[in-house]
């Protein structure tokens, strides 16, 4: 009662009405303004909330989209002056006319800054393409061989956007899950109002705070994940992992394709290794629901012998069930009748067994939902990390207005993931449905803005051309323009090159072995995405599948890609921090510069690792690059250029157009040939001196969800250089933090300052060291320390001459 009347008085002593208010005023407790039959949430200075309900009752339950409403305390000034309500930040000013009905561009317009220009804002609530769009995402790019379009994401070079969620499903306790919106009343719109201007960093912040947070990936994600769609037993899959640590080549997870599955009939078998030129005699399967016992007789036996060699395991789901499934009858009593497959291609056909029928579920009921992820829990008792959903051709679904269905089940996944102790997220296409299409925005796409919470996007069954490769690179960077930092493109492809004048579909492009070129510069491709997954249909994509120069580099960047690891999970978890994507567009950093939007498949891995895709032939290979402001250094030859300019580059084929800006700070583990889950113990540290940087060393468990209690530690790492130019320092500070299980006492640095003249002395805590080396060829000063407590900080300074 005293919380609720000093509240009140707070109110008061404001001046603020939370109904209508009738002259200035200011607050900085959580608040509305309500004008008639219009309400107003000020969440950030660059994100409102524009309710209008004609009936006057308003709408806060979660919906699909903001699955948590989030509180605020941000200061506005507001005042009614002339028929118009006016709500004033300090990034943005509202008008809303009075009296005058729902919101048209005619009656709500936002004034805010977009660099030096004034931009007057009159959002459209119709759903239509919104101007200076920058692109989001699609649901997939399944039979593509060249660069599609994307739909919307919230970032616009107008520099405002409006995410109407006015028709989006309600999220409920209910065993259904979820409420359509209800129509009576009349006149309904709720929107939110991104007015960032140029600082579209702040406009994936805004998201983050609206939509919730991506997930922190486990650790062996971020490795190398290989996956083939081909009839292994499981000892040839051992045997796959064997040949990975024969050739000495990293490897931390692998996703196995449909062929692990019971084997209903043996001649649908062979009809569909047929038709997909697979070995004749290879066991198959569409959608069986236990292991193939035949050619995995033990399968938790194999699990955790992979367990054993630290790789994860992840399996495939197409979601359809065989009336001659023995999981049929028990599935069927749960659910009542299901449905026949109604799609072009049936699961029947799928399957290569026209004689058997085959059944598919609707996921919007309730029994059918639970049905079908109990399917899914004997197989999970055998030890797996992850499912892979790959709904790209049976008809299942998930039909309701406002609901988006590739959204409700990927939560469905995520839910399911959790629930056996794993940290995976979904693993599978997003944002609309099967039904709709690989591009269609079921729910004019709203449920793609809450794809990150769920999902690691599965982008799907492509063809290998240089223009889609470019294309998968923008496609990338531009999905964290939803929230979204986790894709993961087939490297290599799913299909090969596409034959001459020949669609990309799996009879013309079966596996086809890659030009070594291509080949090449897929494998460099993936070093350098957020996530790097080898997959084929049938294909070769692996170095050994190679010879000569093919193989020797593909397998240094594999190695190269596992060293990364530390790097990779420090920005999975900025990504769930602060709504940043790991892989960024150049117009983040760059928003005043037009080359920033004219190099859409270049992009920075954090914020001082600028990749430039090599999609092009030959070696070496010619491309365009736009060099931002600052000074950079080749990572691969050292060769320094400064910016912003425009360059042509000759990349000979055993390096890559990859720059480190001045003042990188670049975590790296050894060479190993799986990741731990921990903390590694020996970590090598590469610096670019130059500038003033710093990086944020992120660690945990690297699994299981015991972060999400505070249980991590951060390790910030600054450099520092004199003006002159002739001091460089690097300090780590002790670690910060709860402790985990497996976290360090100690810890060996390796450290290597790259592109710098020999120093004078070089001193570790103060203290002058003799115990360094340089290597005149590389420009660099190489030091490893003895282990040193993680609970002091490290301090290493290289002097040459006087500091200024």
């Amino acid at each position: 009662m005293i919380k609720h009347t000093l509240l009140i008085l707070s109110i008061l002593v404001a001046g603020c009405s939370f109904t209508e208010s009738e002259s200035d005023s200011k607050s900085s407790v959580p608040k509305s303004v309500r004008e008639g039959n219009a309400r107003f949430t000020i969440i950030s200075p660059t994100l409102i909330r524009m309710e209008y309900a004609e009936n006057g009752t308003f709408e806060d339950r979660p919906t699909q989209t903001v699955a948590i409403r989030p509180n605020t305390t941000t200061d506005y000034q507001t005042q009614l002056a002339d028929g118009v309500r006016t709500i004033q930040t300090d990034a943005l000013t509202l008008h809303y006319k009075v009296n005058s009905g729902p919101f048209t561009p005619d009656n709500l317009w936002i004034k805010l800054k977009a660099g030096s220009q004034t931009v007057v804002a009159r959002p459209d609530w119709s759903f239509k393409l919104q101007p200076g769009n920058l692109g989001g995402w699609r649901r997939g790019l399944d039979n593509e061989k060249d660069p599609q379009p994307l739909h919307e994401g919230v970032l616009s070079r107008a520099g405002w956007y409006l995410l109407n969620d006015s028709n989006t499903v309600l999220l409920t306790d209910t065993p259904l899950g979820f409420e359509v919106r209800p129509n009576s009343g009349g006149s309904y719109q709720d929107g939110y109002l991104f007015g960032y201007g140029q600082n579209y960093v702040q406009g994936l912040a805004d998201l983050r705070t609206l939509t919730g947070a991506a997930p922190l990936l486990p650790k062996k994600a971020l490795g190398v994940w290989f996956s083939k769609w081909w009839s292994y037993t499981g000892e040839e899959w051992k045997q796959q992992v064997i040949d990975f640590q024969t050739n000495d080549v990293p490897l931390d997870t692998i996703s196995i394709d449909t062929d692990w599955k019971r084997v209903h009939r043996q001649i649908g078998c062979t009809v569909l290794n047929l038709v997909i030129q697979a070995p004749i005699d290879d066991a198959c399967s569409w959608n069986g629901w236990d292991w193939n016992r035949d050619i995995f007789p033990d399968p938790s036996g194999f699990v955790s012998w992979m367990h054993e060699q630290g790789v994860d395991v992840g399996l495939n789901v197409h979601p359809s069930i065989a009336s001659i499934d023995p999981a049929y009858p028990e599935t069927v009593a749960k659910t009542g009748p299901l449905m026949t497959d109604d799609a072009q291609l049936p699961c029947s056909i799928l399957q290569a067994d026209p004689s058997s029928p085959c059944y598919v579920f609707d996921w919007a009921k309730p029994a059918h939902f639970n049905a079908y992820f109990d399917l899914h829990r004997p197989i999970e008792a055998t030890g797996i990390d992850f499912w892979w959903l790959d709904w790209c051709c049976e008809g299942s679904r998930a039909e309701a207005p406002g609901l988006t269905a590739d959204t409700w089940i990927n939560a469905g996944y995520a839910k399911q993931h959790e629930a056996m102790g794993s940290r995976w997220p979904a693993f599978s296409r997003i944002g609309s449905s099967f039904q709709r299409g690989k591009a269609g925005a079921g729910n004019n796409g709203l449920g793609a803005f809450a794809e990150h919470r769920y999902t690691i996007h599965f982008t799907g069954d492509t063809c290998s051309t240089w223009a889609l490769m470019a294309a998968q690179a923008e496609m990338t960077a531009a999905e964290g323009n939803i929230g979204l930092p986790y894709v993961s493109h087939d490297i290599g492809s799913f299909l090969g090159e596409p034959l001459p004048g020949a669609p990309c579909n799996n009879q013309l492009n079966t596996g086809q072995h890659l030009p070594n070129d291509m080949y090449v510069r897929w494998i460099q491709f993936g070093t350098f995405q957020p996530l790097m997954r080898l997959h084929s249909h049938h294909g070769d994509r692996l170095p050994w599948e190679y010879s000569g120069k093919a193989k020797t580099i593909a397998a240094d960047f594999l190695r190269l890609r596992g060293q990364l690891v530390p790097t990779l999970y420090s920005l999975s978890r900025e990504a769930h921090d602060t709504g940043l994507p790991m892989a960024r567009p150049l117009y983040l950093q760059w928003a005043g510069y037009e080359e920033a939007y004219q190099f859409p498949s270049q992009f920075t891995l954090g914020n001082n690792m600028l990749i430039g895709t090599v999609a092009a032939p030959g070696d070496p290979a010619t491309v365009d690059l736009w060099i931002p402001p600052g000074k950079w250094v080749d990572f691969f030859t050292g060769e320094e250029l400064s910016g912003p300019v425009k360059v042509k580059r000759q990349v000979p084929l055993q390096q890559y157009a990859v720059f480190m800006k001045k003042g990188s700070i670049l975590p790296m583990q050894p060479h190993m040939l799986t990741s731990k889950h921990g903390p590694q113990d020996n970590l090598i540290v590469s610096i670019w001196p130059g500038a003033d940087s710093e990086f944020s060393l992120y660690e945990d468990e690297g699994r299981g969800f015991a972060y999400k209690d505070g249980a991590f530690s951060k390790t910030r790492m600054t450099t520092t250089s004199s003006q002159n130019g002739k001091c460089h320092t690097l300090k780590i500070d002790s670690a910060q933090g709860q402790r985990f299980s497996g976290a360090l006492v100690s810890r060996q640095w390796q450290l290597s300052f790259k592109n710098i003249s020999a120093p004078q002395e070089v001193r570790l805590n103060g203290v002058s060291i003799k115990d360094w080396s340089y290597d005149a060829a590389n420009q660099s000063v190489n030091l490893n320390t003895k282990p040193l407590s993680t609970n002091s900080p490290v301090t290493v300074t290289l002097n040459n001459g006087v500091c200024s």
